[in-house]
């Protein structure tokens, strides 16, 4: 009597000369890329499924991962699977039955993965629908070695780190161009023609940027060598409402910058390792007599002048010699009029949470000297709306 283990090798033996070999179907043409092939396990179906021969001639099957089988027929990619199935599987049967021979498109790099070749399918068409698939676990590496695993689930954060002007398009071991997509929208080309089996390599941009605090999706942003700082920051979501407008601080080669938006920086291009941190606009309470008490976000100026100002400034009440800040507990008191003379310590920097206190004084209009001070703060602060 057989034992039950020699009953199993009996039945594997017998699939494997039935299915593995290649008897009950001629076998078809050398599994090239686009094929689609059935791969069935037959004691194990759990294990078997529809699979896409990948550019570089491989299959994806459960337990075993990627398999090379590009070349071979479908007996010897079956023998193949079964062997790269025994450490996990005790005498695994094997068949591979090939249900189209590929019309596909590959994608290396960004989003990854095949697309179903459509006659007459121009490169602007595949990559709108490159940009819309599901990303691939596995992903091949750009030219400086760099992963293109996408690893964020927005579609918009994807194609931010894609350099789409500069675009490869393989056919078999021919590159046919380099190609800047982006200029497609604005000149109706449309790319070149593709050919199923085409490859479409994406790369990544190669400067990454990393911006910090007051922006809607801190993280690292991916440049081309032309793009700059502002860049960054759009690619981050923007700064929020909150953000401060002025003393960015940008640290680059070991140095931390303080620059403001409108800074000569932000418009040149971005260096490697550059680390832009945006600080959140400092509120500052303003009581007593100005024309609009209440919280100011000082955006632009974070001194003492901008915050009456961004009150809407002194009443004809107020007594600017004796203005008071509270800061952590401790007062102090300015006279503002000294700005008038250029000293400026009556102006001093303000902290988030701080208080300003204009007290009532004589019944004096001073908007004549706060239109003298202030011209410029006025300026600072109403060009950004908070």
């Amino acid at each position: 009597m057989y034992s039950r283990c020699a009953r199993i090798r009996a039945l594997a033996t017998l699939f494997a000369s039935a299915f593995v070999l290649g008897t009950i179907a001629p076998a078809f043409a050398a599994i090239s890329a686009g094929d689609t092939l059935f791969v069935r396990v037959w004691n194990h179906p759990e294990l078997s499924k529809q699979v896409t021969v990948d550019a570089n001639g491989g299959v994806r099957v459960p337990l075993s991962g990627v398999v090379d089988i590009g070349g071979m027929d479908e007996a010897a990619a079956a023998q193949k699977l079964a062997d790269s199935l025994h450490r996990y599987v005790v005498y695994p049967a094997v068949s591979v039955e090939t249900i189209d021979q590929g019309k596909t498109l590959f994608v290396s790099g960004g989003p990854g993965g095949v697309l179903k070749y459509q006659p007459g399918e121009t490169l602007a068409a595949a990559i709108s629908d490159a940009m819309q698939s599901a990303p691939q676990s596995a992903q091949s590496l750009n030219d400086a070695g760099q992963s293109l695993t996408r690893i964020d689930g927005s579609q918009t954060a994807l194609r931010a780190r894609i350099d789409l002007r500069n675009v490869k398009v393989l056919r078999g071991a021919k590159q046919l161009g380099v190609y800047d997509t982006v200029a497609f929208g604005t000149s109706g080309d449309t790319g070149p023609l593709l050919e199923p089996g085409d490859t479409i390599v994406f790369a990544y941009k190669p400067i990454q940027v990393r911006v910090a605090g007051d922006v809607a999706q801190p993280g690292v942003t991916y440049l081309a060598t032309d793009q700059s700082l502002s860049e960054a920051i759009s690619q981050a979501g923007g700064s929020l409402p909150t953000a401060a407008s002025n003393h960015i601080l940008l640290l680059r080669g070991g140095e931390t910058l303080s620059i403001a938006l409108g800074d000569p920086a932000f418009s040149a291009p971005a260096q490697p390792g550059d680390v832009i941190t945006v600080p959140q606009a400092p509120r500052v309470n303003v009581v007593g007599t100005v024309a609009t008490p209440g919280v100011v976000a000082l955006k632009t100026d974070a001194s003492l002048l901008s915050a009456m100002y961004t009150a809407g400034g002194p009443t004809k009440q107020a007594n600017l010699r004796d203005v008071q800040i509270v800061h952590a507990g401790t007062t102090k008191t300015y006279d503002v009029t000294k700005l008038t003379h250029g000293d400026m310590s009556q102006n001093p920097m303000l902290a988030d949470g701080d208080t300003v206190v204009v007290p009532q004084g004589h019944n004096i209009d001073w908007s004549g000297i706060f239109g003298i001070l202030g011209g410029v703060a006025a300026g600072l602060v109403s060009r950004v709306p908070f």
